[in-house]
């Protein structure tokens, strides 16, 4: 009773999670239509058809969604993401001209002081 309580209250806080933080919209539609597939009865339908494949091809294609969204997700990022590739010697040399305050306060304390 109460190990199973745990895992529902675990289960939907990560899924609420996925939602809430913006992630997981394609796990999002994964998860409806399987909602939608076990209270319309279709998944049994489906499980007729298919007999023990069914959960197999389910998670294939639960898996290859995943691997979409990271895809997608990852594309995104490199396009979008503000970094340059650097070879060893030059991070050594930028390093040498980086501010290294310790606080966020420092460094504007630096920038008022400047004279203009």
């Amino acid at each position: 009773g109460g190990f199973l309580a745990g895992m529902v209250k675990s289960r939907v806080a990560v899924v609420v999670g996925f939602f809430l933080l913006g992630k997981g919209q394609l796990y999002g539609y994964i998860f409806a239509g399987r909602i939608l597939l076990d209270v319309t009865g279709s998944f049994d339908l489906i499980k007729g058809l298919l007999g023990e494949y069914t959960e197999p091809i389910f998670w294939a294609l639960t898996l290859g969604a995943v691997y979409y969204a990271y895809q997608a997700d990852a594309a995104v990022k490199r396009e979008t993401a503000n970094f340059e590739t650097l070879t060893r010697e030059e991070a050594l040399e930028r390093e040498k001209t980086i501010d290294k305050s310790a606080t966020v306060f420092e460094k504007m304390g630096k920038a008022r002081s400047k004279p203009k």
